[in-house]
């Protein structure tokens, strides 16, 4: 049983697509790869799933806060895939035992003076934290997003959730700045920290 993800090669993002094997922390199965126009369904019952789970614990760092309809996703994902084929995206999806457990995505700028810099989103199933695939997702994306001309990435994140915050640092994101009171949920305000990463 290896303690890390393990490393496995990767094609060129010329390729378009790409698939590897890797093994969680516990010995399980992962499969990293990128999205595919059938996976419309797949990705719908996860990113509910994500609904379920804010509504469980409203101090998570979900921000969606409604299910999507099979057609919002299905538009959602043609979208993606249009922008990963134009090269200004990146996507990973994490898949283990048949469903997906994880997702990261990239996307650079719209203007031609933004076009180095990219947003970062990442978001792994609750009963796949801790386990080594947001790190995974993380280190390919970052090399991935070199491969199209982002230079530089930002992210926000919820000041209490510790753990995202720690995985971004790990990954040479730094802190930049602070939104007091972004978020109110519940009744509470919630802080953004805004982090920062030169590729």
């Amino acid at each position: 049983m290896r303690s890390e993800v393990g490393e496995s090669s990767w094609p060129s993002l010329n390729e378009k697509n790409f698939r590897s094997e890797h093994a969680t922390r516990n010995g399980d199965r992962l499969i990293l790869r990128s999205p595919r126009p059938d996976d419309v369904r797949a990705l719908l019952d996860y990113v509910n799933s994500l609904v379920d789970e804010r509504k469980d614990d409203p101090d998570i760092g979900i921000v969606i806060d409604k299910k999507k309809t099979e057609e919002e996703e299905k538009e959602w994902l043609s979208e993606l895939l249009g922008k990963i084929r134009e090269g200004r995206a990146v996507a990973i999806i994490a898949e283990s035992q048949g469903r997906i457990v994880g997702m990261l995505g990239i996307r650079s700028g719209v203007s031609k003076d933004e076009s180095h810099h990219g947003k970062l989103y990442i978001t792994v199933a609750k009963n796949y934290r801790n386990l080594g695939i947001g790190t995974a997702m993380m280190s390919k994306a970052l090399e991935l997003s070199k491969d199209i001309g982002i230079r530089t990435l930002e992210l926000e994140v919820f000041a209490n959730n510790l753990r995202a915050i720690h995985l971004y640092e790990k990954t040479g994101f730094i802190q930049v700045g602070r939104i007091p009171k972004k978020i109110q949920r519940d009744g509470k305000f919630i802080d953004i920290i805004m982090m920062w990463k030169e590729l």
